[in-house]
C-alpha cells in the first residue's frame, strides 16, 4: 500500500467518516458518548474508574511501540490485574510479546488495499464482542485508529486531540496533544484520566532469550571477546522525496573504518527491506575495514535484534527504531537529528550521546504535519561531520569495549 496516499485518505475521508459517526452518537447515542464537537473540559465525575479490559492502538513505529511501553507498564505497576490488549501492526507484535505487558495482539494488513479491508472488517467484527472498558489511542495523527477505538463501544475512549488534525470528536476523553515533553512522557498523559500516569515516564528494560542472544552473536560473528559496535544506516518508511533523517552512508562508512582501526572493534549494520540492504551494501563498499565488518539486515528477529543490542559496546543510529530499542536494554546510543527533535524522540540514557544542529528550520517532521515534510535538502544532517562525531564518542566512551 502506498503510505504516503494512506496518509492523505486517512487525513481527509476519515474526517468525514469521524463526523458522521460523532453526529450519529450525539443523535441516536448508542452507548457511545461523545462530548461536543470541539468540546475539550473532561467529565465533571474526576477520575475514571480503574478499568479491567483495555485496548490499546498504535500501528505504525516499532520505535513508538517502545516509547509506549512506559505507559503499559505504569498502568500494570499500578493495577496488576488489568488485562491490555494491542491493536497495531504484524512487525510490532513480537516487541509486544517480548515486554511481557499485553495479554493479545490484534493486527490489521496494510500490504495492500484488499488486504486492509479484509483485516479491517475482521477486526470490527471482534471489536464490537471484546467488551472493553477502556480504549488508550496512542495515534498522534491517524483517524482510523479513533474509528476503531469508537467501533468497540466502550463508553471510555481516551486520545489525542492534536492541533490541526480533528481527530479528537470520536473521544470521550481528549487528552491535549502538545510538543513540549518527551513522547514517552507524551503518550502517559493517555493514562491521566484513570489516575495511572507516572510522571516523568519509567524507562522500561525488555528480557532477552538467551537464545536471541546466542543467535545474534553468531550471526555477527563474535566468537573472540571483540568488543561490538552496531550502525543503523536506514530510517524506515521515507514519505518525501529525500531520506530527511538519514545521515549519509558515506559518514558511516568512515566511523565505521575509524572505530574498527581505534578501538578493535567489529562493526555490524542492522536494517530490513530491500532500500536498507542497498544502503548497507553502500556502506561496506566505501570502508576500508569491511573485512572487520558485515551486514544483518533482514537476518535478525525483533527478538534476536535486541539481544544483539544488548551486547554492543554503543549503537549509531539515525533516529528510527533501532535507537529506541537500544534504550530497552540500557545500550548507549549514539545518535543523530536532524528533521525531527531529540527533546522529543531522543535516546533518555545516562550514557548517550546526541548530535543536532537545532537549526531555525528544524524540526520540520513533526505530528502536526502527518510527518511529511516538503524539504528537500537536508543541511541539518549534513552539517553533522565525521570528525564531531568521533570526537565526542571519544570524549564520551573512554573505556575499553565491552568484551562479549
Amino acid at each position: 500500500m502506498n503510505l504516503r496516499l494512506a496518509r492523505y485518505i486517512d487525513r481527509w475521508v476519515g474526517l468525514g467518516v469521524c463526523f458522521v459517526l460523532w453526529a450519529a452518537a450525539r443523535l441516536l447515542g448508542a452507548g457511545r458518548k461523545v462530548p461536543t464537537l470541539f468540546g475539550t473540559t473532561p467529565p465533571a465525575q474526576g477520575e475514571l474508574k480503574r478499568p479491567r479490559r483495555v485496548l490499546a492502538i498504535k500501528f505504525y513505529g516499532l520505535g513508538n511501540i517502545a516509547m509506549i511501553l512506559p505507559t503499559l507498564a505504569a498502568m500494570k505497576r499500578q493495577d496488576p490485574d488489568v488485562e491490555i490488549d494491542f491493536l497495531t501492526l504484524p512487525g510490532n507484535v513480537s516487541l509486544l510479546e517480548q515486554s511481557g505487558l499485553v495479554s493479545r495482539s490484534l493486527t490489521v494488513e496494510v500490504a495492500g488495499f484488499g488486504e486492509f479491508v479484509t483485516s479491517a472488517i475482521g477486526l470490527f467484527n471482534a471489536l464490537r464482542t471484546a467488551d472493553y472498558d477502556a480504549v488508550l489511542d496512542f495515534e498522534q495523527f491517524m483517524k482510523l485508529s479513533g474509528i476503531f477505538a469508537f467501533a468497540t463501544g466502550s463508553e471510555a475512549r481516551i486520545g489525542f486531540n492534536t492541533d490541526g488534525q480533528a481527530r479528537g470528536w470520536l473521544y470521550s476523553h481528549r487528552v491535549a496533544y502538545a510538543d513540549t515533553d518527551h513522547m514517552a512522557d507524551i503518550f502517559m498523559r493517555l493514562a491521566m484520566p484513570f489516575g495511572l500516569a507516572i510522571q516523568p515516564a519509567p524507562r522500561v528494560r525488555v528480557s532477552i532469550a538467551p537464545k536471541d542472544r546466542d543467535t545474534a552473536l553468531a550471526a555477527a560473528g563474535i566468537t573472540d571477546g571483540d568488543g561490538l559496535v552496531a550502525m543503523h544506516v536506514g530510517t524506515g518508511p521515507n514519505y518525501g522525496k529525500v531520506a530527511l533523517k538519514r545521515w549519509s552512508v558515506d559518514r558511516f562508512a568512515r566511523l565505521a573504518d575509524h572505530l574498527i582501526e581505534s578501538r578493535g572493534v567489529r562493526v555490524v549494520f542492522t536494517g530490513v527491506g530491500d532500500e536498507e540492504g542497498a544502503l548497507v551494501r553502500e556502506a561496506l563498499e566505501r570502508m576500508e575495514h569491511a573485512d572487520r565488518a558485515r551486514s544483518l539486515c533482514d537476518v535478525l528477529s525483533v527478538g534476536e535484534l535486541t539481544g544483539l543490542l544488548d551486547v554492543c559496546t554503543f549503537v549509531v543510529s539515525n533516529d528510527t527504531s533501532v535507537m529506541h530499542l537500544t534504550g530497552l536494554v540500557d545500550t548507549p546510543v549514539v545518535a543523530i537529528f536532524g528533521a525531527t527533535e531529540p527533546r522529543l524522540y531522543g535516546p533518555r540514557g545516562a550514557g548517550d550521546l546526541v548530535f543536532y544542529k537545532g537549526l531555525f528550520c528544524s524540526p520540520c517532521l513533526s505530528n502536526y504535519n502527518l510527518k511529511m515534510s516538503r524539504c528537500v535538502d537536508p543541511v541539518c544532517m549534513r552539517e553533522i561531520g565525521v570528525d564531531e562525531v568521533v570526537a565526542g564518542i571519544d570524549a564520551r566512551f573512554t573505556a575499553p569495549a565491552k568484551a562479549v
